[in-house]
């Protein structure tokens, strides 16, 4: 004869059970985000995405004969701008790949935080996801549009004063997020951060039009978006893994009317 312990043993699993196969929505979910977990030890393999493939691409830049260096680095429509054979297909490769990493972790962002809003409400983790989507993005439409080097200084926008305000929403995300930031690879934002800010400095305080100069500013660049774009993806990845399998979460996402799993 079963004790009421026993029976509810049995009862529990053969909820999981009955869940696991009515829901494999939520099956599949679990073993996604098991193989995201596993795989985030591995340190190497994040810091080689976002510092070790930036540095290759601006090595092989640099010793490839064929292209000037700034006709693949700079912005296509500067490039286009000052040349007389306009137009090649390969004008602003680079600054055109750094728009797509930026745009890529825009969606990342912005699509676990729906997924966490949709399924456990606001939370502190949602908040930052919604914040770091909504910051990408806008820096992907300024590199896109140049809106601060071409667009704010024809609104008479000063260079100077476009840089504080830019600084100013820095530090307001940072503010806002600092907790959650410090949860995963802080190191990887940092450095992100230290990357793009030695760009803007490059690009502001030196004037020259040396390869030297255009290899450092723009492979700072592509290499902070690259660090940004990392550290944000790999932590909207392990939010998702830990509030998606979080007992409430798959609660919420289990089906409705099913007699086994509603019985009181």
């Amino acid at each position: 004869m079963l004790k009421p312990f026993d029976a509810l043993v049995i009862r529990e699993d053969l909820v999981m059970s009955r869940n696991d196969v009515t829901s494999p929505i939520i099956r599949t979910m679990r073993s996604a985000m098991s193989a995201t977990g596993s795989q985030s030890s591995h340190a190497w393999l994040f810091w080689t995405c976002a510092l070790g493939l930036p540095l290759l691409l601006m090595f092989s830049i640099a010793a490839q004969p064929w292209i000037a260096p700034g006709d693949l680095l700079r912005d296509p429509l500067a490039v286009a701008e000052m040349k007389t054979d306009c137009c090649k297909v390969y004008f602003g490769a680079v600054s055109n790949l750094g728009v797509l990493i930026w745009s890529s972790a825009t969606a990342v962002c912005l699509f676990a935080a729906a997924m966490i809003i949709g399924v456990t409400g606001f939370t502190r983790n949602a908040i930052f996801l919604l914040t770091a989507g909504l910051f990408t993005g806008f820096l992907a439409l300024d590199d896109l549009f140049l809106i601060h080097e071409n667009v704010l200084p024809a609104l008479g926008v000063s260079q100077p004063a476009t840089y504080a305000a830019y600084a100013l929403v820095a530090f307001g995300y940072l503010a806002v997020s600092y907790r959650q930031i410090l949860q995963h690879r802080y190191l990887l934002f940092f450095v992100a951060g230290g990357l793009l800010a030695t760009s803007v400095m490059i690009d502001w305080l030196i004037e020259s039009e040396h390869v030297a100069r255009i290899l450092f500013e723009d492979g700072a660049k592509i290499a902070g978006i690259s660090a940004w774009a990392v550290f944000h993806i790999e932590a909207a990845a392990q939010i998702l893994k830990d509030q998606l399998t979080s007992p409430k979460a798959l609660n919420s996402l289990r089906p409705t009317g099913d007699p086994v799993l509603d019985a009181s």
